[in-house]
């Protein structure tokens, strides 16, 4: 029932396009997707390379170590199967732009990983950890800030190291609940 009702609202929404409908994540690897919607499943053959489609995934009860599990293998959403179909559509245009999307209930359940200790981040750093914050990839923070993308990567490097995190959103996460960002 709810992938056919995932279905109806991804045929009926006029920016989105439903490509294919598979029952596992390899059945769909041939096509060409921006965005895989993942249904009640884990987050085995899911991944984070380049090339491959943003993943949002709807479970049933979003569980904190779910969460993070999903965040490390490159998921970027993670919604509840009660979520609007506003939510739903928000977030499946947001993965595609390369956003990550939590629910502020979800965001507040993950424990900080460096044990709650103000991080302290340089100027650039911090420039740097905003810019991720507004979704930007490496690419397009070198250019706003006129650097490498080797410099801008090395810095996110330095950014998850000071923050103990795993992963950009996991940072993010981090740098909202210090007061480092605000969105």
């Amino acid at each position: 029932m709810l992938r056919t009702g995932l279905e109806t609202l991804v045929r009926n929404h006029p920016e989105l396009e439903l490509i294919s409908v598979a029952d596992a994540a390899e059945d769909i690897r041939a096509k060409s997707v921006d965005v895989l919607v993942a249904l009640e499943t884990g987050i085995e053959g899911i991944s984070a390379e380049e090339g491959s489609p943003a993943v949002v995934l709807i479970w049933p009860q979003v569980e904190t170590s779910q969460l993070r599990a999903a965040l490390r293998a490159g998921v970027r959403a993670v919604l509840p199967q009660d979520c609007t179909s506003a939510e739903l559509t928000s977030a499946i245009q947001a993965a595609a732009a390369g956003l990550t999307v939590l629910r502020s209930s979800d965001l507040e359940a993950l424990p900080l990983r460096n044990g709650g200790e103000q991080v302290s981040l340089s100027p650039r750093e911090l420039e740097v950890l905003r810019l991720v914050a507004d979704g930007l990839a490496n690419k397009e923070i070198s250019y706003r800030l006129g650097i490498s993308e080797h410099t801008v990567k090395f810095h996110v490097n330095s950014i998850l190291t000071k923050m103990n995190a795993s992963t950009r959103a996991e940072a993010v996460a981090i740098g909202m609940r210090q007061g480092l960002i605000l969105l």
